[in-house]
């Protein structure tokens, strides 16, 4: 049991990588760097920009440093679902940390072949993101959901039935 349901985050993680890589090289090979595909009165749109820094372009012009912060988070991210994998926790837990990783790996490839990460959904005035940006934040709004309301539970649960036998 535990072997399959690895293997459907393992399937999952593929997948959202791939399908990020597929947007980005989809983007980069119809639009030019700053050109606009727009859509709703310029509320959304495809925009093609490159963000050589981290959220909200924090940190731009430190590439080597980028890259280093973003393995090292990558790698305790990785280790963080194999263990949680192992041990058969929740699954809310897995898919977060499931999507977080992939979002942190589709950008780093960014980084480490062009020192930037592609960027390209423009939605009102909200800085420009990507599909590894919305893998990110939302397997940490999936965690934060199971830290708030579903972490140790099952830890309490048997705690109150060896109390009462």
């Amino acid at each position: 049991m535990k072997r399959a349901v690895f293997l459907i985050y393992i399937a999952m993680f593929a997948a959202f990588l791939w399908l990020d890589r597929f947007l980005k090289n989809l983007v980069v090979d119809n639009l030019a760097l700053g050109e606009a595909w727009p859509s709703l009165d310029d509320f959304a749109r495809i925009l093609y920009t490159r963000n050589t820094g981290v959220s909200f372009s924090l940190l731009e012009g430190h590439p080597e440093a980028l890259i280093a912060l973003q393995s090292i988070l990558f790698a305790v991210v990785i280790c963080a679902f194999v263990i949680t994998c192992r041990k058969l926790r929740h699954p809310l837990l897995q898919t977060a940390l499931c999507w977080i990783a992939c979002g942190g790996l589709g950008n780093l490839i960014d980084r480490i072949l062009f020192g930037y990460v592609i960027d390209f959904i423009s939605v009102g005035d909200f800085p420009v993101w990507n599909f590894a940006d919305m893998c990110i934040v939302g397997g940490c709004i999936l965690l934060g959901i199971y830290v708030l309301f579903l972490h140790g539970k099952a830890e309490k649960k048997k705690e109150r039935l060896s109390d009462v036998g």
